[in-house]
């Protein structure tokens, strides 16, 4: 098993306290969809999204109750979508699951509202795939 940091973590870590206060963004391109079947985190297969234009794996909220995750609330960060709209997310599940192929890679998953997918794999997954 591979376990990958979040580079937004790792990021916000090196920040001084009144540094963390600024908005930090985090943009994603459009491009063609290309899906993968996985299970995540043992409990549910979902479809999930690659896009290597995304600096982060990401989940809806609901996805994330039905895959019975735990994400910390105070681990947020502001996401910029490819229209421009920002969108706090609702925290931050470590450490996170995901077997496909017989292969499992836990990953670092930033949980949002309503996002217009279920699971998004950004460049994180592609580091380890």
């Amino acid at each position: 098993s591979w376990v990958v940091g979040d580079p937004i973590l790792q990021y916000l870590e090196t920040l001084s306290e009144e540094e963390r206060r600024s908005r930090v963004f985090v943009a994603r391109e459009s491009e063609t969809l290309r899906v993968v079947a996985t299970t995540v985190n043992g409990v549910r297969n979902e479809e999930a999204l690659l896009d290597n234009g995304s600096q982060i794996i990401s989940m809806s909220r609901d996805a994330a109750i039905a895959c019975q995750l735990a994400w910390d609330p105070d681990i947020t960060i502001n996401m910029q979508s490819a229209n421009n709209q920002v969108q706090r997310t609702c925290g931050l599940a470590k450490d996170v699951p995901f077997s496909m192929g017989g292969i499992t890679v836990y990953l670092q998953v930033h949980v949002m509202e309503n996002p217009a997918y279920r699971v998004l794999l950004g460049r994180p997954f592609d580091v380890l795939t």
